[in-house]
């Protein structure tokens, strides 16, 4: 008679070794898609704090003028007390996270408040955020300011309306949509 006794395996079968490659797969997959998220929220909350930090800044320097005639992104950078991440380098160039590059941040008067020679309110204006991060800085910047999506400078203090305008004027962008957004101090 033959002996059908179970020879001992040695190693790992073929599927054995795809399961574990399968579930690292998944494991390194499921890391890094929290890597991104917990890193655009970074950025999100960095730039809410500049935008913040940087209407603080603007205010506490013209406060003895009494009006905002004059105020350029150039100026401000000038000030001592922007913060360092709003800075490229040491230069005067303003930058936010997602655009580290000349002209990501605008700040000028609104022409249409005050007198031309005395206005009342100025804008901070960032170019070329990710519209999928739109709604995340009008919904946390809302109650603080004017918000209005586009490239054109203010002339205004008019905002969108509500969240639903903003939702709409954010647009629902794929991942390479890019939008500008202008914060009008109230």
């Amino acid at each position: 008679m033959r002996n059908f006794a179970k020879k001992r395996q040695k190693g790992m079968s073929l599927i054995e070794i795809m399961l574990v490659v399968g579930l690292a797969a998944i494991f390194v997959i499921g890391a890094l898609v929290y890597y991104q998220s917990a890193q655009t929220s970074t950025k999100t909350q960095q730039t809410v704090e500049g935008v913040t930090s940087l209407t603080a800044v603007i205010r506490n320097q013209f406060a003895t003028q009494g009006h905002y005639n004059g105020v350029t992104q150039t100026i401000v950078a000038r000030f001592g007390n922007v913060p360092q991440v709003l800075r490229l380098d040491d230069t005067d160039t303003l930058i936010h996270p997602w655009n580290k590059s000349s002209g990501a941040i605008t700040i000028g008067q609104v022409t249409g408040t005050g007198t031309a020679t005395t206005p009342s309110h100025f804008y901070i204006q960032l170019a070329d955020m990710p519209a999928r991060t739109c709604m995340d800085m009008v919904t946390k910047l809302f109650k603080n300011y004017a918000v209005t999506v586009g490239a054109t400078a203010p002339t205004t203090t008019t905002g969108l309306a509500d969240i639903a305008a903003a939702n709409t004027a954010c647009g629902t962008g794929g991942a390479g949509a890019l939008v500008t957004l202008n914060f009008v101090t109230q």
